[in-house]
């Protein structure tokens, strides 16, 4: 074998052009994959550090349009399975953690049951978790941190058991520091805090909140199918027990590793990778094309020592070792692609603080090596094919140039120029409905004016502001301070602000009107703002007056509604007067509609089915967890404004601090990092799709001129004028071109539509990307062919005759 190897290696050394070429296009293509690779083991297929996470599954409350559901508290509280399994609760919350001398801090925060680090395994590094009868009122002061949080906020301080800190202005003593393996980034966020979830009343009779997740340990000897069986009971009797909120619903369990990457994410994962695997067909066509043309210009070499006696897998056995060794190659160098590719996303996909881990491993390692064997062998046996297929005897025959192949070799390239413009041309299209979907994303703030305006949010710490009238004092008091800041137009407090959907939605009744069926009520995203909060963010209105000082907590109630409401309900225009109530409460709430205003849309992937809004009075519903919102006098001022808006909410409450204050530019480019992220890749994808797809009908058409320099010099010297020889060089590969760009219509075609499917705007049956792609594809395939033929007509008949 090391004969075979050393003549490999000489063949290649001999031809380093052609070997550079060769290994750049492979590091590029399998580097990509990989790195893509990289992202699906990072986000779903590497195991999960709990013990024994096979037996981890999360629970949902599905119904058939709803895979993936979460729990009303009192449902959780009603489900016995602890014959199949163990099942702890968890729900995010919001607490603001001070210290002496410390700026405040508000990292996330879960409440769980005491059970939560038992059932998911989890032995702490320092400290304990959580006791049972920590889930009690006055008894939950114990929180256990992150090792992520330990390090960053406690400076990795060993003596932090025992420590006190408040959380909300009331002490809380740290008992547990988790260990540095905490898979629940993935599963959950970078979560730094862990309280006891401790049910109020309220709560443990609410079943319409749905906000308690569940996850579970199977018992040992218990398989899902078995357990899948009672949970199918328990769905049916929670059913069958409050139809209500239940009917319709049912219980799956989703293995815990299964659901790290889930929604969007997944989809966007596997295109990710199935169209970098695009990308890497493109380059083994590209090397197969260059692969077939070095060989028929061995066709002499390869005759005569087939006509030595030369046996069919010693003619194979050179040009398949020297394909090894390029993919070889070419995998070696596309690791140091997939790291740099890596390093990028995992900030991207994660953050500075807390990046995402995309490290290879063994599965990375396996699959590397299994693209670059593939690979070897779809750019390597079609040549290898037709070299053992050598004709001696025309071979010996042809002039030292070589041979234009045979019919079925000519055939062969041209199938793979074909299929490399329609893998070009999916990409291409695939880019062009990112571009457009990210483009529709940014301009879908309709309704409200984001360019001088900041926001922050606000989590009053419910020690202090335990009831409605401290809250709106503070929040009173803020804004006055707000609005006298020099540069400051507007300033309001709201729940949310346009750029999201408000957090809370709701079904309303019409008051004097038949109240709806139940499962039909009128839904509507509610959002309580106070005076001047459509001034600050632009929205207008359209009749009647806005929420203003007039509407106090004692007040008599009042709502203002959008555009798309007052137009469903009241299609004559008479809207104003009439009232809202909410549907499914023993006391409705009846609000009258005081204004109407236009409709404003957020920053979403999928459309909400919810079109319809209302707006009350935040001193009539006052939260403690809010976003204040400034309007600057002008975008020039605003960045400015940001550190005065934090010292005047420090005057207030120094313990207070503001959460994701920035402009609303800022936050826009930081919500969408990930999808800017995903269209930067496709982009890159599309451009080297392009480029190869180029250089490869470049390649073959320059190859083919040049064997058939002899046919051309014949063809001018009878007479054949230069635009002749230009359409003949030219017509090949636009015909070519052309021929690839319709089958590749078709899969652009399929891939829209698959994107409408999963995310809409983002696909769809619209042809603009698609026609603007095979514009570029042809136009680039007409200039890479040009050169060749330009060339072509530079011939000297003379020259090609006597070379002849």
């Amino acid at each position: 074998m090391l004969s075979p190897l050393k003549l490999a290696f000489r063949s290649l050394a001999r031809t380093p052009g052609f070997t550079a070429i060769a290994v750049l296009t492979l590091a590029l293509g399998i580097g990509l994959n990989t790195a893509m690779f990289s992202v699906l083991n990072g986000l779903l297929l590497r195991p999960l550090s709990f013990h024994k996470p096979e037996q981890l599954f999360r629970l949902n409350h599905t119904r058939p349009q709803e895979l993936y559901g979460d729990f009303s508290a009192a449902n959780f509280l009603d489900l016995d399975a602890s014959s199949v399994a163990d099942l702890a609760a968890f729900r995010f919350w919001a607490f603001t953690l001070t210290e002496p001398n410390q700026p405040a801090d508000v990292p996330i925060a879960v409440r769980v049951t005491p059970n939560y680090f038992s059932v998911l395994g989890m032995r702490m590094h320092l400290g304990r978790d959580f006791l049972p009868g920590e889930a009690s009122s006055g008894k939950d002061g114990v929180i256990v941190i992150s090792y992520r949080y330990w390090q960053t906020h406690f400076n990795s301080d060993r003596n932090i058991i025992g420590r006190s800190v408040r959380l909300d202005g009331a002490p809380v003593e740290i008992v547990g520091v988790l260990p540095a393996a905490d898979d629940t980034v993935r599963l959950l966020a970078a979560v730094g805090i862990y309280r006891p979830l401790v049910l109020s009343d309220a709560e443990k009779t609410n079943r319409t909140d749905p906000s308690t997740g569940i996850i579970g340990r199977y018992r040992d000897g218990v398989t899902p199918a078995q357990a899948a069986v009672q949970f199918q009971t328990l769905g049916q009797r929670l059913a069958a027990d409050h139809p209500a909120e239940n009917n319709g619903r049912g219980l799956v369990a989703y293995s815990l590793q299964s659901t790290a990457l889930t929604g969007y994410g997944r989809t966007m994962t596997f295109m990710l990778l199935g169209l970098s695997g695009f990308v890497l067909l493109i380059a083994c066509g590209n090397l197969a094309n260059l692969l077939l043309a070095r060989a028929l210009s061995r066709a002499r070499e390869f005759s005569i020592r087939a006509a030595l006696g030369a046996s069919r897998s010693h003619l194979i056995t050179p040009l398949a070792i020297e394909c090894l060794l390029l993919a070889a190659l070419g995998g070696l160098a596309a690791m140091f692609v997939s790291a740099w590719t890596t390093d990028w996303l995992s900030t991207h996909f994660g953050s500075v603080e807390y990046p995402a881990d995309f490290s290879a491993d063994a599965r990375v390692l396996v699959f590397t090596v299994g693209v670059s064997v593939a690979t070897a062998l779809l750019f390597g046996v079609g040549p290898a094919w037709w070299t053992s297929k050598v004709d001696v005897n025309n071979s010996l025959k042809s002039s030292n140039r070589g041979t234009t192949g045979s019919r079925g070799q000519n055939r062969y390239r041209q199938l793979l120029i074909v299929t490399q413009f329609a893998l070009a041309l999916i990409l291409l299209s695939g880019a062009g409905f990112f571009i457009r979907g990210v483009s529709q994303l940014l301009g879908a703030r309709a309704g409200w004016d984001p360019a001088p305006v900041i926001s922050g949010v606000l989590n009053l710490a419910s020690a202090k502001y335990n009831a409605a009238e401290p809250i709106i004092a503070f929040h009173t008091d803020l804004r006055q301070r707000l609005l006298a800041l020099p540069g400051v137009a507007n300033a309001a407090v709201s729940f949310e602000q346009p750029l999201y959907n408000s957090p809370a939605t709701r079904n309303y009744l019409v008051q004097g009107r038949e109240p709806p069926l139940k499962g039909q009520e009128l839904g509507a995203f509610t959002n309580a703002v106070s005076a001047s909060y459509f001034d600050t963010v632009g929205t207008h209105l359209l009749r009647g007056r806005l929420v203003d000082e007039t509407d106090q907590l004692k007040s008599r109630p009042v709502v203002v509604i959008n555009d798309s409401m007052a137009r469903a309900l009241f299609p004559a225009g008479d809207a104003i007067g009439h009232s809202l109530g909410l549907a499914g409460q023993d006391d409705p709430y009846w609000a009258e509609i005081v204004g109407i205003v236009e409709d404003t849309r957020s920053m979403r992937v999928s459309p909400s089915p919810i079109h319809f809004q209302v707006y009350k009075p935040f001193t009539q519903e006052a939260w403690q967890y809010v976003t204040i919102t400034v309007r600057a006098s002008n975008p020039v001022q605003a960045p400015l404004l940001l550190e005065p808006i934090r010292k005047i909410v420090a005057s207030l409450d120094p313990d207070q601090p503001v959460m994701r204050l920035m402009t609303i530019p800022d936050q826009v480019h930081r919500n969408m990092n990930v999808w800017e992220t995903i269209n930067q890749l496709l982009i890159l994808f599309a451009g080297l799709g392009l480029l190869l797809s180029a250089l490869g009908i470049y390649g073959v058409i320059t190859r083919l001129m040049m064997q058939r320099t002899g046919e051309i010099g014949i063809r001018m010297a009878l007479g054949a004028q230069l635009g002749d020889i230009m359409r003949l060089v030219l017509g090949g590969g636009v015909r070519l071109a052309l021929l690839g760009t319709a089958v590749g219509l078709l899969g652009a075609l399929a891939l829209g539509h698959i994107l409408n499917q999963e995310m809409p705007g983002f696909g769809g049956t619209s042809t603009g990307p698609i026609s603007i792609a095979a514009l570029m594809l042809l136009s680039v395939a007409l200039g890479a062919t040009y050169i060749p033929a330009r060339r072509a007509t530079r011939i000297d008949p003379a020259t090609a005759l006597r070379a002849e």
